[in-house]
């Protein structure tokens, strides 16, 4: 077996030789036939066709295809238990058993998906087909595809449920087909692909349900006392279920029950709390949390019971539920149901190496609550585990060294379903391809070799520029993994800039460059080159933009022309890739990745040149940073029609902010800052705050612009916040005023139009 194993790993065609199975010569009439049962069913069918075309194209040999309703062929190729399959094979509904009785090829499978992989399996190992991306495959030119004659393997994969949650596995069937990937998040999975009896039914997901199976909307209203009781109100939203009161259980099976009976044949119907951490701390929620030393305890109580419930009627539904955030760590006392599977997050982690020897705290928990959570559970552990940052999609994320080691730690710990999340609303994240490829593998086979498998790809699939993408590919990995050892930089699915030196990242832009020049003769490895590009010039253009892009120029001297010429040639380059590649996502957050484009566009667009200082001048809204408490909005008062809305809070905190970075300032020069403001007002009062914060000193610059509503107009006015030697870090903030003593806001919104820059005289 481990021979097989490495066989594959290294791309290694094994051939047969004299004593093998010749299943097709070039040249030579077809001396085998593929023979499925008559009854066969339509992934049986179609591992036929992929059999049948794929060794047409090796070749130049096309295989006919035949049911066991006809006699049995002087040489066959047997798909599934046909009915002259004399050979047992004990493999589950994915599994398979490839076996040699001379002179036929059995390939044992079930009729979902196991013959399917069982004809991947062939096609890989002795026919060296590689299946890298949707559009990249490599199929070689042989002159033989032959097997051993002494062929005996059997195969059952590492979990049950695998989804590589990337574009290309979720969006093409064929190709999460090709990676033996049996679930797909949003779509059908068609018949021939492998059917669908690992989905989840019901509308019913893996995540976030409780809002569908009792809606605030439809209930709060009338019944406040079904959500979340927290600091003595209850919460109409962002909200949980009071887990406790009899009539949230009651509504909530019956919606289960009622949304299974209208979608039967799923195997998992999600049962999950809402995305925020208002758990509810009514007295009887509290004391079973007490009792359970974790709030997953009202959880896990609530979840068994609806659990009994759908067992009497659908004794084969798993429900699923999550141990996310607040209900991560597993209860002291009560076990979950036969019928219950809890689904863990890896969301806090640290990513640049295998979870169960990193020494970072919130990895030590996390493998903690997998393994306590393992200890009293029977159907199985699902694991939603991190791949990327999602934030950042083309953000550098060298996690790939510990992909094989998680996976790994999942299947050592009793996760019997797995699906890593990915790039998965476009393609060409960071190394996307590579780990959505290696994942599948070792979901299949943790044992798999990582190099080996490391050496296939990249010569697959960058062609001539492989030892050049690899060169990065190993000083990024290892500079991270040096990070993470040192406990000075754990890498985060969040990590919005992973801390490469611009020394490091000089050299990995030269690296992606030598592999361009490398491949330019080569149309498809120069377009896959090109778009791994993608990764260090997003970058390498965000870091330049931070430091460069200066929206004013109140320095007596600017070297920004330059740069900014720099900045355009980079820009175009990412967008004319962008556009090329059709479907290429920035970011999970829409807003981001809008922000993104927007700017590259208006770098692209911009006119570059000598820039000449300024006394002073403003800054539009439409730069300033807007938080939860705030949008954009339409302001006929407003100089350009727009402005920054920010309504009343009930905090004081910083709604909006302007980060100083983005103003070339002379340094040792002071400047004044103002702020052109206006206040829909509700009672006298403050109007608003703002000022400007040093995050270096860690304090607010100036005396701030402090209204009160009894001093304004509800005109627009310009407000002076404070004069002072800006740095680069500074942080101009803004935000409604605090509440009085009766805890009500005097504004009912601040509006923000401009900001204004002045400098001041050195002698002043």
């Amino acid at each position: 077996m481990k021979e097989v194993l490495l066989s594959l790993a290294c791309g290694v065609m094994l051939t047969a030789g004299a004593e093998g199975l010749v299943l097709a010569e070039r040249g030579a009439p077809p001396a085998y036939t593929i023979v499925v049962p008559e009854k066969a069913s339509p992934s049986q069918r179609y591992a036929a066709e992929e059999l049948r075309d794929f060794t047409e194209q090796m070749t130049g040999v096309k295989l006919p295809i035949a049911t066991d309703a006809k006699p049995l062929p002087a040489k066959a190729i047997l798909l599934g238990e046909t009915k002259y399959t004399d050979v047992k094979a004990d493999v589950g509904t994915d599994g398979f058993r490839l076996v040699a009785r001379p002179p036929h090829l059995l390939v044992i499978g079930s009729r979902e998906r196991g013959t399917l992989y069982g004809v991947y399996e062939l096609l890989e190992r002795f026919g060296g087909c590689r299946w890298y991306s949707s559009w990249c495959s490599k199929i070689p030119r042989l002159d033989r595809f032959a097997v051993p004659k002494t062929l005996d393997d059997t195969q059952t994969p590492a979990f049950a449920l695998r989804e590589p949650f990337w574009w290309d596995a979720m969006e093409y069937g064929a190709f999460a087909a090709r990676l033996r990937a049996n679930h797909r998040t949003w779509r059908r999975n068609e018949a021939k692909y492998g059917s669908d009896s690992l989905r989840f039914g019901g509308g019913l997901g893996s995540c976030h349900t409780f809002d569908i199976l009792l809606p605030v909307a439809k209930y709060f209203d009338s019944h406040p006392e079904y959500f979340s009781l927290v600091n003595g109100r209850r919460l109409k939203w962002p909200t949980q279920l009071c887990l406790t009161n009899p009539d949230v259980l009651r509504i909530v099976t019956s919606n289960v029950l009622g949304r299974i009976r209208s979608d039967p044949g799923a195997k998992f119907y999600g049962v999950s709390q809402n995305d925020n951490r208002n758990y509810c701390r009514c007295p009887k929620c509290a004391a079973v949390d007490a009792e359970e030393e974790s709030h997953s305890g009202t959880m896990v109580r609530f979840v068994n019971a609806v659990a009994e419930a759908v067992e009497k009627e659908f004794p084969d539904v798993i429900i699923e539920t999550l141990a996310y955030q607040y209900t991560r760590k597993p209860p002291k006392k009560t076990r979950l149901r036969r019928n219950v599977m809890p689904c863990l997050c890896s969301l806090e982690c640290d990513y640049s190496q295998p979870m169960d020897v990193s020494p970072h705290k919130e990895t030590i928990s996390f493998c903690e609550d997998v393994r306590g959570w393992s200890r009293q559970c029977d159907s199985g552990l699902y694991v939603w585990d991190y791949e990327h940052d999602y934030d950042y999609y083309q953000m550098p994320f060298p996690n790939v060294y510990a992909l094989c080691g998680n996976v790994r730690f999942f299947q050592e710990n009793g996760v019997k379903h797995l699906f890593v999340q990915g790039t998965y609303q476009g393609r060409h994240g960071d190394f996307a391809e590579l780990k959505a490829w290696l994942v599948s593998k070792w979901m299949w086979n943790p044992d798999l070799p990582m190099e080996q498998l490391l050496d296939d790809f990249f010569a697959g699939y960058y062609g001539k520029g492989a030892p050049f993408v690899r060169r990065y590919f190993e000083a990024v990995h290892r500079l991270q993994l040096m990070y993470s050892v040192l406990g000075s930089r754990p890498l985060h699915c969040n990590a919005a800039d992973v801390p490469i030196p611009d020394v490091v990242l000089g050299y990995a832009s030269d690296c992606w460059k030598q592999a361009i020049e490398a491949v330019k003769d080569d149309p498809d490895a120069s377009y896959n080159v090109r778009m791994g590009a993608l990764s260090v010039d997003f970058l390498r253009l965000e870091r330049m933009r931070r430091k460069w892009d200066k929206l004013l120029c109140l320095a007596k001297k600017s070297s920004a022309a330059e740069h900014q010429a720099e900045m355009k040639s980079l820009a175009k380059s990412i967008l004319d890739r962008i556009a090329e590649a059709g479907k290429v996502s920035l970011s999970e957050g829409p807003g981001k990745e809008a922000r993104f484009m927007q700017a590259w566009r208006e770098l692209v667009e911009r006119k570059t040149g000598a820039i000449s200082p300024a006394a002073s001048g403003e800054v539009e809204d439409r730069y300033i940073i807007i938080d939860k408490m705030g949008k954009y909005a339409d302001d006929p008062k407003a100089a350009d029609g727009r402005a920054v809305k920010l309504n009343s809070s009930l905090t004081d905190n910083w709604n909006a902010r302007f980060l100083m970075h983005r103003i070339e300032f002379e340094p040792g020069v002071k400047y004044t800052l103002r702020v052109r403001a206006r206040v829909d007002k509700l009672r006298d009062g403050e109007a608003f705050w703002a000022g400007v914060y040093d995050p270096v000193a860690k304090c607010c610059r100036g005396k701030g612009a402090q209204p009160r509503t009894d001093k304004i107009s509800d005109d627009y006015d310009w407000y002076e916040v404070c004069t002072w030697e800006p740095k680069e870090g500074d942080i101009f903030w803004i935000g409604p005023g605090r509440c009085g003593k009766d805890g009500k806001p005097a504004i009912k919104a601040v509006w923000i139009d401009k900001l204004e820059l002045s400098r001041v005289d050195r002698g002043k």
